[in-house]
């Protein structure tokens, strides 16, 4: 069977080194499609519910029926998503191993593949509830795929258990600002006859998404001080990806305030929601593919993270190494 990650490098007269993927490995851009895929899925269906919860509280009299959230089709893309993380990681051990880092306690080199499947049953549970015309219940299996994302994420493998909730705190309100945004575009559509309401059903959306907003920028900026040192921001590959889905972000806060200026004007019945508007729903869709391939870049080196890994690690021992890894161990010892 075809591996597409080299021999990596870890434990060397007891001293730690994380497995680093290439970005010239085609398996670390399908996994990393395949986790930006599985988060589109969950804004989708997460974040369309919580849309039409929202957009029922509109005060005044809607000019036409609210759309149904899209809470079915996007937990079917998470769930097809999931199964393509389950069969990448089945069809390349090593890779989904040396993926795994920081690795999570209690699952360590077997992380991707333990959830990748837990979170492929939740979305089955969710697709099953919806189909059912069951919406309320089916939050909680999708409440359990942020739950699964923030154990497998890098932060918890450095902090655990602060890590999984400062990650849960990150992701979810993440998926809803994307998810609500969305839903709240179709809405708008369908009820651009009367601009009045339409503007008032954005205005809403505008309350609650600052609260969102403020979330994952706090979130965010922990989790880099926590993953990355400041010098290595634009030295590494991770931090390469992290600024630029906080550029991503930037931009989609300066569309949101664009657009939320501009609804102080008239606008023709008919014509739609403002492009900013738009354009942020299409900057928050690039921070998602982007934050899927940071799931799968290796973190530098920060402080935090060497004293997890120096915590976890015990010199002479490689039993929950990748092959590869091992092999690379061995070698240096004989070379010393």
């Amino acid at each position: 069977m075809k591996c597409w990650l080299p021999a990596g490098r870890y434990l060397a007269a007891g001293k730690v080194s994380a497995v680093t993927v290439p970005l010239s490995s085609p398996g670390l851009w399908l996994t990393g499609a395949e986790r930006g895929l599985m988060l589109a899925g969950l804004s989708v269906a997460l974040g369309g519910l919580a849309g039409r919860g929202l957009a029922r509280n509109y005060k005044g009299a809607g000019p036409a029926p609210l759309p149904d959230p899209w809470a079915l089709r996007g937990s079917l893309l998470g769930l097809a998503a999931a199964a393509a993380l389950v069969l990448t990681a089945l069809a390349d051990s090593g890779l989904a191993a040396d993926l795994a880092q920081p690795p999570v306690a209690g699952l360590r080199t077997a992380a991707t593949l333990v959830i990748a499947t837990a979170e492929a049953g939740c979305f089955a549970v969710a697709a099953i509830l919806l189909r059912l015309r069951r919406p309320g219940p089916s939050v909680l299996p999708l409440l359990g795929v942020v739950v699964a994302e923030a154990v497998r994420a890098h932060p918890d493998g450095v902090v655990p258990v602060a890590g999984a909730l400062l990650t849960f705190c990150h992701v979810l309100p993440a998926v809803l600002w994307a998810g609500m945004l969305l839903y709240v575009l179709r809405a708008a559509y369908a009820w651009r006859a009367d601009p009045p309401a339409m503007r008032g059903l954005i205005r809403l959306y505008g309350n609650a998404a600052a609260w969102l907003v403020g979330t994952v920028v706090v979130t965010g900026v922990i989790s880099a001080l926590v993953l990355v040192p400041l010098g290595s921001l634009l030295t590494t590959t991770y931090g390469w990806f992290v600024v630029a889905k906080a550029a991503l972000v930037a931009i989609a806060i300066c569309l949101a305030a664009a657009g939320r200026v501009r609804l102080r004007r008239d606008r023709e019945p008919g014509s739609g929601p403002d492009r900013a508007t738009r354009l942020e729903c299409a900057a928050l869709a690039a921070a998602l593919a982007v934050t899927g391939m940071l799931t799968v870049i290796t973190p530098a080196a920060s402080p935090a993270a060497a004293a997890a890994a120096r915590a976890t690690a015990r010199p002479g021992q490689h039993q929950d190494l990748p092959a590869a890894s091992r092999l690379t161990a061995g070698q240096t010892g004989r070379r010393g």
